[in-house]
């Protein structure tokens, strides 16, 4: 599984969505969470690589509140891939949950504490 996805949790949102537009020409997109948070356009539609969101680390309690980057990988069946998680050492750092309009999320750790994110794409998930 590739990623799909990145996240980036961050002290300041304004200074960080400064430096990533000003030097690597990101553009960002509010989107409609309980808290400010932007859906990142990394490049331009035909260029390689994912696309990503930031938030800031007081709405993001895994984060300790310190910096904090998280990769995504789609799955198919996240219930299944959550029990392959569970049954090699990893565990469920954050449950099963609905992205309104997008598909269902659960983060995870592997024995050593690396989070990582796991999505199941479903566009009508509330």
């Amino acid at each position: 599984m590739k990623p799909t996805y990145f996240d980036l949790t961050v002290r300041d949102l304004g200074q960080a969505r400064t430096i990533f537009e000003s030097v690597l020409g990101w553009r960002f997109e509010k989107f409609a969470m309980p808290y400010e948070y932007y859906r990142i356009h990394a490049g331009s539609d035909g260029e390689p690589g994912i696309d990503g969101g930031i938030g800031s680390v007081k709405d993001a309690p895994l984060s300790g509140g310190n910096p904090l980057t998280q990769v995504t990988m789609p799955v198919s069946n996240l219930d299944e891939v959550v029990a392959l998680v569970q049954s090699n050492g990893g565990r469920v750092v954050e449950p099963k949950m609905a992205i309104p309009g997008i598909g269902w999320y659960v983060t995870c750790a592997e024995p050593g504490g690396l989070m990582f994110g796991l999505i199941q794409a479903d566009e009508n998930a509330n």
